[in-house]
């Protein structure tokens, strides 16, 4: 039905819309575009952003501006009456507002493309979740607001512009005025800005609790899954009223096919790749195409391109939610099978992939596997699930498949290693080895036999368990499981992974202090695994074997294990072991004084890591980088960036540092601080602190070549912000670009520029790229 302009769509400001709103007014102004379509998923704000284009361009309609609420609307029929009424007799410019057209797009379309046709003077605003589909038609995507992103260490001053978080703040005011930003909460707020995905009307009901709970008890309800049944206000639309109603509306109409896909695709938490979908489909394969188009066009699935790996099906919390109560909701046994096909699928993947985490391709590959770390933990937890299940039904089980489900987990969790230490998934990680490995102890000794198979598994859960311990920084814990992986390769009478295990448990010893222990272990081990043939393995073992003996002093040996090694894994392409290599290398530069090739290793070594987005061994790096500026090029607050961008990110991994390493740490930042002053020394730390990982690298490698540090000048110190807009100008980005990059305004982007290039002395963007040190 027809609707008065001035309350129609306005149940909150309108926030972070500024640019679209600008376009569609843009579209309005012009007299050739009769027919705007505003587009995009459930609760985005499609409504409001069309009422308040209206609303500033009513005065070029001298027909007026007639909106028209098709959902409330009786029928179709109704709907069709009051849109005849509205254009006959138009002579004069005017506006129809048709709100929610999706479920009446098909038998709409030709009535308006005839009514188009008929008065020139008609122009048509429409929003709905999918296009009409008439010739002419000017569509407008309207995507979720932006949202701040994962964040180490968030500050208000950072986050309180960005468009998600204003709008919860705003509303979270107006429900309870003694709501605030701030820095107790601001993780909080971020983290539920996140969880909710930047859409509107989801993060208006959700502020809507911050007059019950504080932000930190939201979070948590949220992340259990509450924001699947989150009410709201009764003076909107039913389809608005709550999460459920928002679901349940915009997947009217889907055919039984469509909504058996949706609900297995719902089993994927953070999307799917196309060719995913096509294999874990219940359709048929002309029928899954056909049936993800529709998805596709009405915005319940979102198709989402990234240049470093394969684009992905993403889908809302709110229609995951939606979708996993389908699936239960066809029963018991369906919804078993579906969860077990979905880790079936997981196994096989990480098994394929496993093999393929070294080599010319390994950034491929190792970004595939991280964009999958959320899929693989639900299959690890429906496995758990099933083990627990036929542990119960022991009596009622064969004795052959009592260890499966454990077994297939141990092999879900082994493949899924070298990832999970790329990402820093360290404690979590930490937690499934061990408990996996516990696990089948257990039932081997209610078996009383430990079978070779099991045994294995166990094996090679205990090593993976004592790397991630290691990452960690419990060297002990590290040696005492690397021990008990030993034991279990010697009784399965396989020299090479034990002989490995051995190598990593003697670097473990080092660490804790016994480094002749260290020192004789990692030299027997080098040797059986060359007599192995194991050269990555030997490689591996030479350059723990070179940090003992740069420990004791002894330069040369560790320089030719140093080359050795080097040589090898370049032979490999093994980007982190060499990147570990070279900053040992960097290290005995250091001793030696040779503080240019210490410098180029280093460089080279982030590098690598940045490569495939490591987070674990970075902070490592980054430390030894800061103190080499500290040493050579008199950049105090870069180094003090530094030093506390790896603190940042070893907070997040959980990883620590110990012995000397800290000492030495500790002395670094009371020199800094002694030359900075307390002030500037907490500004500078404050910025290392809220740099993103991927902005951490690009701070390390912009810094200036010894004897330019006054050229620069720290004065002139980038932030952030605008340390990331130079790297993207240096690779050729454009400045529109660089704001669809960034998610920020290209008028932002260009005051970014200008004040780059004044803080760096530049007269071009080709100058910018030199000066970041992105030189070709």
């Amino acid at each position: 039905m027809s609707t008065d302009l001035h309350t129609w769509g306005t149940t909150a400001e309108l926030v972070g819309r500024e640019l679209d709103l600008v376009a569609v007014q843009g579209r309005l102004q012009d007299h050739s575009a009769r027919l705007i379509t505003l587009t995009g998923a459930g609760g985005v704000g499609k409504s409001r952003l069309a009422a308040e284009a209206a609303r500033r361009t009513a005065g070029l309609f001298p027909g007026g501006v007639h909106p028209l609420d098709l959902p409330a609307c009786a029928d179709l029929e109704t709907a069709l009456k009051h849109i005849d009424q509205i254009v006959a007799g138009t002579t004069r410019r005017t506006l129809l507002l048709l709100d929610g057209v999706e479920h009446v797009a098909a038998e709409l379309a030709p009535v308006l493309a005839g009514h188009l046709t008929a008065a020139p003077a008609l122009t048509v605003l429409a929003t709905g979740q999918e296009v009409l589909r008439i010739y002419g038609e000017q569509v407008v995507p309207v995507p979720p607001l932006p949202t701040p992103g994962p964040l180490l260490a968030p500050d208000v001053a950072d986050v309180q512009d960005n468009p998600a978080v204003r709008l919860l703040t705003g509303c979270a005011h107006a429900a309870n005025p003694a709501f605030a930003l701030t820095a107790e909460n601001v993780e909080a707020v971020v983290d539920i800005c996140n969880l909710l995905e930047g859409v509107p009307l989801v993060l208006e009901l959700a502020a809507r609790r911050l007059r019950l709970y504080p932000a930190q008890e939201l979070r948590a309800w949220l992340q259990r899954g509450g924001d699947s049944h989150l009410p709201g206000p009764v003076d909107v639309p039913p389809r608005q009223r709550s999460t459920p109603a928002i679901a349940e509306w915009s997947c009217r109409g889907l055919s039984q096919g469509q909504r058996a896909l949706l609900a297995r695709l719902a089993l994927f938490r953070h999307g799917l790749t196309l060719a995913t979908a096509e294999k874990v489909s219940p359709l048929d394969a002309g029928e899954t195409a056909v049936a993800l188009e529709a998805l596709l066009d009405r915005h319940l699935l979102t198709l989402e391109e990234n240049p470093r790996t394969d684009s992905r099906l993403t889908m809302s919390r709110t229609l995951r939610a939606w979708g996993l109560a389908l699936l239960d909701a066809a029963g018991a046994a369906q919804a078993a099978a579906a969860r077990q096909a979905h880790a079936r699928y997981y196994q096989k993947l990480l098994h394929t992939l496993e093999g393929r985490f070294q080599g010319s391709e390994q950034q491929r590959w190792l970004r595939a596997a991280a964009a999958e770390h959320d899929n693989v933990l639900a299959a690890l937890h429906h496995l758990k699930d099933e083990h627990e299940r036929r542990t119960a039904a022991r009596g009622r089980l064969p004795d052959r498949d009592r260890p499966a489900a454990l077994l297939e987990r141990a092999a879900l969790i082994c493949a899924s290693l070298y990832p999970w230490l790329i990402r820093g998934e360290l404690t979590e990680g930490l937690r499934w080895f061990d408990s996996t490995e516990r696990a089948l102890q257990d039932e081997g000794a209610e078996d009383g036999e430990e079978h070779g198979e099991r045994l294995r598994a166990r094996a090679r859960l205990c090593a993976g368990a004592g790397v991630l311990a290691a990452a960690l920084g419990d060297h002990d814990g590290a040696a005492h499981r690397q021990r008990r992986a030993l034991d279990m390769y010697q009784r399965l009478r396989d020299p090479g992974p034990a002989a490995l295990a051995s190598a990593r448990r003697g670097h473990a010893l080092f660490r804790c202090g016994d480094r002749a222990a260290g020192q004789a272990l990692l030299s027997a081990a080098r040797t059986t695994l060359n007599v192995q043939g194991d050269t990555a393995g030997s490689a591996e073992a030479a350059t723990a074997l070179a940090d003992v003996l740069l420990a004791g002093g002894e330069s040369e040996p560790a320089r030719a294990l140093l080359e050795r090694a080097e040589r090898i894994q370049r032979q490999h392409g093994a980007i982190r072991d060499l990147a570990r290599t070279l900053s040992t290398t960097a290290r005995l530069h250091l001793h030696t004084g040779d503080e240019a090739a210490a410098r180029a290793a280093l460089r080279e070594s982030i590098g690598l890591y940045e490569s495939i987005d490591e987070r674990t061994e970075l902070p490592a790096v980054l430390d030894l980088f800061a103190l080499l500026l500290v040493r050579t090029a008199g950049q105090p607050q870069r180094a003090t960036r530094l030093l506390a961008a790896a603190e940042a990110l070893r907070s997040r991994t959980g990883a620590t540092t110990t012995g000397a390493d800290r000492d030495l740490l500790q002395a670094t930042v009371s020199e800094l601080r002694r030359q900075l002053g307390a002030t500037l020394y907490a500004t500078a730390r404050a910025e290392g602190l809220r740099l993103r990982p991927e902005a951490m690298a690009g701070e390390a490698l912009a810094t200036a070549e010894p004897g330019r540090a006054e050229e620069r000048g720290e004065a002139g110190a980038l932030t952030p912000r605008q340390l990331q807009v130079a790297l993207l100008v240096a690779d050729g980005l454009t400045n529109r670009q660089i704001a669809h990059q960034l998610d920020i305004a290209e008028w932002t982007v260009v005051n970014h520029v200008r004040h780059v290039m004044r803080k760096l002395g530049c007269n071009s963007r080709v100058q910018v790229a030199w000066a970041v040190g992105r030189r070709q």
